[in-house]
């Protein structure tokens, strides 16, 4: 009995090593967009949000098409250039993940659109939400959410590419 005990213990330290790995391998990949960011008809990024005052000013911040630059074949609008200029050194640091999309419905396997006014930022990410209700869904199984999330943005990304080249 005693054996048996100490064999199920190993096999659940290894177990819970594995998942453990594969949880910080997951949140670890770039589940930033590659070419698929959320923006309008007129092709801005994240319907004109200054990305870089979500960590500066923490507040949602409209940017202007005079502190403006191009990204990922998106127009990207600042408030000011000092944030334009921290962006086009280090986009990958200051970019909503999944592409600006929602994270709650990208764990639901589709993609909806962004309301910049509602936003996480989570371990220097940040994440544009649908709703403050979708943001809620998304905060109460974040660990849970993240993983699905992480998955699913695989698929649609690849979609979402499809789409724009065919609407190119």
């Amino acid at each position: 009995m005693k054996n048996l005990t100490s064999i199920l213990l190993v096999i659940s330290l290894i177990v819970v090593s594995i998942l453990g790995g594969y949880y910080y391998y997951l949140i670890n990949q770039l589940y930033q967009a590659t070419g698929v960011i959320f923006n309008t008809d007129k092709n801005i990024a994240i319907n004109g949000y200054d990305t870089v005052a979500y960590f500066i000013e923490k507040k949602p911040t409209l940017g202007a098409p005079e502190f403006q630059t191009v990204w990922e074949g998106s127009n990207w609008y600042f408030s000011n250039s000092q944030n334009r200029d921290s962006f086009i050194k280090n986009p990958e640091q200051y970019m909503p993940q999944f592409g600006g999309y929602d994270p709650y419905s990208v764990t639901q396997g589709y993609s909806n659109p962004s309301n910049p006014e509602y936003y996480t930022i989570y371990a220097g990410m940040l994440y544009l939400h649908y709703s403050d209700t979708a943001k809620q869904y998304w905060n109460d199984k974040r660990a849970e959410n993240m993983l699905q999330a992480t998955s699913n943005w695989n698929y649609l990304r690849l979609d979402l590419e499809k789409l724009q080249t065919q609407s190119d």
